[in-house]
């Protein structure tokens, strides 16, 4: 998802110093996901706003990035799962944390869960696998269930905006 730890290895940070350079980044988040016996696909939006650190003097070697991800996605042609938290990277390993919220529909009730996404970032984009473990109960409510426990695959393909390109 976030590319840029391993973009500043490319591009030279400035100033030399290894102070902290912030990245915007936006782009398309494409999914695929399982839940007990059902596959849910998911095509939407990632925003990123992360500050990069990158050092390459012959004293010190330092490349990462913290900030934050928003996402908002269109599952399976009859809900939305928007999602948001912290991120981290380190070279090109990365990891989301933060809570995932999907409206109901005819069969479940909206449901908010907690998410965990480690993943590779490369220049432009990222690829991801993301865990979601719901808050509620499982209990049924006016006949729907919740959306159960999440395993899924992710793709995004960003643009950067960043001083240091």
């Amino acid at each position: 998802m976030n590319a840029l730890a391993l973009l500043t290895l490319i591009v030279p940070a400035t100033p030399e110093d290894g102070s902290p350079q912030p990245w915007f980044t936006v782009g398309p988040l494409l999914s695929v996901s399982r839940r007990q016996e059902d596959t849910a696909w998911g095509v939407g939006l990632e925003s990123t706003l992360n500050v990069a650190m990158h050092n390459n003097s012959s004293q010190s070697f330092k490349s990462g990035a913290v900030g934050v991800f928003g996402q908002a996605q269109w599952m399976d042609g009859d809900h939305v799962r928007l999602c948001g938290g912290v991120q981290g990277t380190f070279l090109f390993l990365g990891l989301e944390a933060g809570v995932a919220h999907e409206t109901g529909t005819a069969v479940h009730q909206a449901t908010t869960s907690l998410h965990l996404a480690p993943f590779l970032g490369f220049i432009y984009g990222s690829v991801g696998v993301r865990f979601s473990v719901p808050f509620e109960d499982g209990g049924q409510r006016m006949g729907r269930i919740p959306y159960g426990r999440e395993v899924g695959l992710t793709l995004t393909l960003k643009k950067p905006f960043s001083p240091m390109l």
